[in-house]
């Protein structure tokens, strides 16, 4: 299976919004709340931006939209060098295919390459075995919990931290196959 990352196309902003309405419908309150916002969004996706998105791309599985994955440097939440990356598919039958592994290790490659970090973090909700699996297989250490961080029609949901120094991903970047 190829895995892409690439900016989102002009015409893919209608199957975001409905996305997105899914969500508010949902309860998330997390992420763009109006067509304009994602329009936005998909314009700027590629590039950095002063956004929450930060730098947003799409995931494609050999030529399909299944997902996206962004990269936050909020200045002034986050120190400087210090990138916080996620990800999200858009379908269940997407996952545990290996897409969501193959995009997180080229978007955090790409950042350390490039130099835009020196550490890369990422957190997921603590019944995400699926992602957590992910972040471990890539070598991310894991850092703790962050109690009652991530709102929810539940009510504030427990996320597992993880993080990654251009150090250690030089030492692990080796061993990242399509088999991780």
């Amino acid at each position: 299976m190829t895995v892409v990352l690439r900016p989102f196309r002009a015409n893919e902003v209608d199957e975001l919004w409905a996305r997105r309405q899914r969500e508010l419908a949902a309860g998330s309150s997390w992420g763009p709340s109006t067509r304009e916002h994602v329009a936005e969004r998909v314009a700027n996706s590629g590039t950095w931006t002063d956004s929450p998105a930060g730098l947003l791309f799409a995931v494609e599985a050999d030529g399909v939209l299944v997902g996206d994955i962004q990269a936050r440097r909020s200045q002034g939440v986050l120190p400087a060098g210090v990138v916080e990356i996620g990800i999200g598919l858009y379908a269940a039958t997407d996952r545990g295919r290996g897409i969501g592994r193959d995009a997180v290790a080229q978007l955090t490659a790409r950042l350390f390459d490039a130099g835009e970090a020196h550490r890369v973090q990422l957190s997921t909700d603590v019944d995400n075995a699926a992602m957590r699996r992910v972040a471990e297989r890539l070598g991310f250490g894991f850092e703790g919990v962050l109690r009652g961080f991530m709102s929810s029609a539940d009510g504030p949901r427990d996320y597992a931290m993880y993080g990654m120094t251009q150090t250690e991903f030089e030492d692990v970047r080796s061993t990242w196959t399509s088999t991780s």
